[in-house]
């Protein structure tokens, strides 16, 4: 497959210009390790890249979720302003030919994974995607495209928690307790904890997110 470099660069100008703020590329062919419901391939069958976008919380207000009963809906901010983005992105592939598909959560990709895949960042001890820029202080979300665009090279290794340790004392539900991330004591700490902020709207657990020290010069620089 030969990567086209022009259409790359036009995509992430484009992606400048309406506010995204992180955007990456994966090569198909590393997801072959995870299971077939969570390979891009099930989802657009002639792919030839994953774009994943990050959507940064300059304030975690918009990692809310509102849950709507009558509807048996549920709503994340973030998410919603992801969901735009990535619709966004798909109008302008569609433009120059090439069809993509967004991808649902379930059943999905496993997205932080992916971005560290695209080389957006790694994979920290709080289990979170860390970026450079942002820490862990984002949001993912993803698409499927036929466009043959340019790959980032995958990152396997944190470079940002050598001899750090801080979102392992800090987690109230001691979910790295055993050495690894254990999701049941995360999952059960955090539906036992909701932050409410209205009858509807409420703030998950966000420590291992908010003690991060990477990206918080930037954090502090905003006015």
């Amino acid at each position: 497959m030969t990567s086209n470099e022009n259409l790359t660069k036009e995509l992430t100008d484009y992606c400048n210009q309406i506010g995204i703020d992180l955007i990456g590329f994966a090569d198909p062919r590393f997801f072959d390790k995870y299971q077939p419901n969570n390979r891009p391939h099930l989802f657009l069958e002639n792919l030839k890249t994953i774009i994943i976008i990050g959507f940064y919380l300059y304030d975690l207000i918009l990692d809310a979720w509102n849950k709507d009963e009558n509807k048996d809906k549920s709503y994340h901010f973030a998410d919603s302003i992801l969901l735009n983005q990535c619709y966004k992105i798909k109008g302008f592939l569609s433009k120059h030919g090439f069809k993509s598909k967004i991808i649902p959560y379930k059943p999905g990709l496993y997205l932080k994974d992916a971005a560290a895949l695209a080389g957006m960042g790694s994979i920290g001890k709080n289990n979170l995607l860390i970026t450079g820029s942002y820490g862990s202080q984002v949001r993912l979300r993803a698409l499927v495209t036929e466009a043959p665009l340019v790959a980032g090279n995958p990152i396997n290794e944190s470079k940002y928690c050598n001899n750090c340790d801080i979102c392992i004392e800090a987690c109230p539900a001691n979910a790295f307790s055993e050495g690894k991330y254990n999701k049941d004591a995360c999952l059960t700490y955090c539906q036992a904890n909701l932050k409410n902020l209205s009858d509807k709207t409420v703030l998950w657990c966000n420590i291992c997110i908010e003690c991060c020290p990477i990206g918080k010069d930037r954090i502090h620089s905003i006015p």
